[in-house]
C-alpha cells in the first residue's frame, strides 16, 4: 500500500512540474522542435471522409456543446444523490475555464496550417478542446466504475470514452488548429488536476457523500 501510494506522488509531482515546465517554454517559443514535422505529418493522412469524421470528433470538445452535457451530468448526480460526483464533475468545469484563461498570459500564437472550415481564434498552448476531452471523459471513466454495473458494458463505455478522448486531441493537430505541445501541454494540464479532483472526490466519499 506504502510503495503503490509513493509511486502515486512521484508520478503526481512529475506530472506537476513537467506541466509547468511546458507552459513556461510554450510562453518563450512559439514552436517546439519537431512540432511542425509532426503537424505536417499527421495532415498528410487528410482524406474526404477523415475530414467529416474528425470534424463531427472535435465538437465534443468545444465548451458549447460539452458544458451543456456536463450540466446533465451535474443534475442526474445530484438527482440521485450521488453529491461527491457532482462536485467532481463541477470542479472540472472550473478547472476548464482556468485553463482557457491561462491561453492569454501563455500568449502562444496557433500554427498557420489550418485546414478548410476549421475554425481557430485566440491563442493556441494549452489546447481548450484537448483539456475538456481529458477532464470530462476522464471523470466518467472513473465515475462509470461505481454506475455501470455490467463489466463489459462497463469496459465497453470506458474504453469508448478513452479513445474518443484521444481522438479529439488528434484532430486538433489534424485541423491544424495546435501544435502537437499544445495537445500535450492540455493533456498534462487535465491530467494533473483531474488527479486532485479525483482525490477530493474520494474523500468526500469516504466521509458518506
Amino acid at each position: 500500500m506504502e510503495v503503490a501510494r509513493s509511486w502515486k506522488t512521484w508520478c503526481f509531482v512529475v506530472g506537476v512540474f513537467l506541466t509547468f515546465a511546458l507552459f513556461v517554454l510554450a510562453w518563450v517559443y512559439p514552436r517546439f522542435p519537431g512540432d511542425e514535422p509532426i503537424l505536417l505529418a499527421v495532415q498528410r493522412l487528410q482524406t474526404g471522409w477523415l475530414d467529416t469524421l474528425v470534424s463531427a470528433l472535435t465538437m465534443f470538445g468545444d465548451a458549447v456543446v460539452a458544458f451543456p452535457l456536463m450540466g446533465l451530468v451535474i443534475l442526474g448526480l445530484s438527482l440521485a444523490r450521488h453529491r461527491a460526483d457532482a462536485l467532481a464533475v463541477a470542479a472540472t468545469m472550473i478547472v476548464m475555464v482556468l485553463g482557457h484563461a491561462l491561453k492569454t498570459p501563455v500568449g502562444r500564437p496557433r500554427p498557420e496550417h489550418f485546414i478548410a472550415g476549421a475554425d481557430a481564434s485566440g491563442f493556441g498552448f494549452p489546447s481548450g478542446h484537448t483539456m475538456i476531452a481529458l477532464l470530462f471523459g476522464g471523470i466518467l471513466i472513473v465515475l462509470a466504475n461505481d454506475l455501470i454495473r455490467p463489466f463489459w458494458v462497463r469496459r465497453g463505455v470506458q474504453i469508448g470514452l478513452g479513445v474518443l478522448v484521444l481522438a479529439i486531441g488528434f484532430s486538433r493537430m489534424y485541423l491544424g488548429v495546435h501544435w502537437p505541445s499544445d495537445v500535450i501541454g492540455a493533456y498534462l494540464f487535465a491530467g494533473v488536476s483531474l488527479a486532485v479532483i479525483l482525490a477530493l472526490r474520494n474523500t468526500l466519499v469516504s466521509k458518506g457523500w
